[in-house]
């Protein structure tokens, strides 16, 4: 891999990244490198597009069944349905990559609420002198 570097990231970030690679018994640094190759290649667009609206949607209709079959489990979302479900997000992702490539699926943690509400506020940005 060349170079090693050092990057700051969220506590809970790093300690789901250190479970899952526990888990599949790997590297930190190859469960990173593994995830990065699922998403490379998809343009940022696909998140704020309409198919993904409609998956989000799916999933918020069917939140209380979904949290009462699949709480803490990962499920992936395409054409306004369920179509798998996993423990482990990256195993779901090669599945669907290789299912539906190229196609906008909904892949998300079944949590209590369904889907977390962000907020921005407007920031100001300041150049030093």
């Amino acid at each position: 891999m060349g170079d090693n570097r050092t990057l700051e990231i969220p506590a809970e970030l790093y300690e789901r990244i250190e479970r899952l690679a526990a888990v599949r018994e790997e590297s930190a640094a190859y469960v990173l490198e593994k995830a990065l190759a699922l998403v490379e290649d998809q343009p940022f667009e696909l998140v704020h597009s309409e198919a993904m609206s409609r998956e989000e949607a799916a999933y918020r209709a069917m939140h209380e069944e979904l949290f009462k079959k699949y709480a803490g489990q990962f499920v992936a979302f395409h054409n306004g349905g369920l179509v798998d479900a996993d423990r482990d997000e990256l195993a779901l992702a090669a599945r669907v990559n290789a299912r539906f490539p190229n196609e906008i699926v909904l892949l998300k943690q079944v949590q209590q609420v369904p889907l977390r509400e962000v907020r921005y506020r407007s920031a100001r940005l300041l150049r030093e002198r």
